[in-house]
């Protein structure tokens, strides 16, 4: 369950929300207006301004509802504010009618039948934003979030923000490495070549030198931005199925004593579900998360070697609160050629170069 922003107390703060969101959806954050004073006709128009890159006017009508009786808007309402904006002048290209009442089919089908005959006649853009439409707005907008939020203290009681690798973050991008081999046939013999083994250091059992540079590290920072300590919480992250693999990075190393295996395995956070593309959080102990703090963890991921965006679908449960929302990460490869050559005996077995792209794995010194 997603939660939602508090509705304004009353319909003025409605009001200056709506200029608020707009001037920032619209890059004119000092020259949109809102029209005349109390007690004048406003031609159907709260607020009105031309958008960044626009000529004409766009228009919005700003209809509070009382959210305790359950008030939805009518059609009757919303034609009887089509036929006022039409008075507005200069025209409007774009009539906006913005509402705290929550989303209703038969008041969207009614907007979208009005909007189709409106613009067959030559008129304004008929649009309907209601209160969940809204938050998503101010949610994607950190100007007017801030400013809404904190400013106004309309905070919920309970809330968190989740963000990527630094604070404030909702996107991040990664730069996984891959080579290009491309592989050349020559006819001839074989170079003789020292073994491997003359300049390669011995190694411990169970000890790698191979370091996969197509892994890529991801933080997650946690932050209670709420009124309300979060208890009983945790944190799942689905990813998209367009990458390889996930992993939490939790080893424990063969040589540890078994005191320290043990207080690692209490301490451990982070579980990845490779074949779900899952990443699961939970605080050590079951800790809480107090007002304004927040928990950080890392885990890793193998793109494909393609550019793509890649989503992140997380949800907190906690035990009075359920919270969800999306993290991007884009996959911007960077793919260096190698070449391979192959020697044949036969000079009938000499074939066209070919190649692939795979992982770059590299040897530590």
């Amino acid at each position: 369950m997603k939660k939602t922003l508090r509705k304004p107390e009353n319909w003025q703060d409605f009001e200056s929300l709506c200029k608020k969101l707009w001037g920032e959806l619209w890059e004119i954050p000092h020259e949109i207006k809102k029209n005349g004073r109390l007690g004048q006709p406003q031609a159907g128009i709260d607020v009105y301004g031309v958008p960044k890159g626009k000529i004409n006017y766009f228009g919005i009508q700003a209809k509070g509802k009382d959210d305790y009786t359950g008030a939805k808007l009518e059609t009757n309402e919303i034609q009887n504010e089509i036929e006022k904006a039409k008075t507005f002048s200069p025209a409007l290209d774009v009539f906006i009618i913005a509402t705290t009442a929550n989303k209703d089919i038969k008041a969207e089908q009614y907007v979208r039948e009005k909007d189709i005959e409106s613009r067959s006649n030559n008129g304004f853009k008929i649009l309907l934003f209601c209160w969940e439409d809204i938050t998503d707005l101010i949610e994607e907008n950190r100007e007017t979030f801030n400013w809404y939020v904190k400013e106004h203290n309309f905070r919920d009681k309970f809330d968190v923000e989740i963000f990527i690798n630094y604070f404030n973050n909702k996107e991040m991008i990664v730069n996984p490495k891959f080579e290009n081999v491309i592989t050349k046939y020559k006819h001839g013999a074989k170079p003789i070549l020292a073994p491997s083994w003359m300049w390669e250091k011995p190694l411990m059992p169970f000890q790698s030198n191979k370091i996969n540079h197509s892994w890529c590290e991801v933080e997650i920072i946690i932050e209670n931005t709420g009124a309300m300590v979060i208890e009983d919480w945790k944190l799942s992250l689905q990813i998209s199925d367009n990458i390889k693999t996930v992993d939490d990075g939790f080893d424990i190393p063969w040589m540890l004593s078994n005191e320290v295996k043990t207080h690692m395995r209490d301490n451990r956070t982070t579980y990845a579900y490779e074949d779900e593309k899952l990443i699961k959080y939970f605080p050590v102990k079951n800790s809480p998360l107090i007002q304004n703090d927040n928990k950080w963890f890392k885990f890793y991921l193998k793109p494909f070697s393609n550019k793509d965006k890649i989503t992140i679908k997380w949800t907190l449960l906690a035990r009075d609160f359920n919270k969800e929302g999306e993290l991007t990460i884009i996959n911007e490869p960077v793919i260096t050629d190698r070449e391979k050559v192959v020697w044949v005996e036969n000079l009938s077995e000499v074939q066209k170069p070919t190649n692939e792209i795979i992982e770059l794995i590299t040897e530590t010194e």
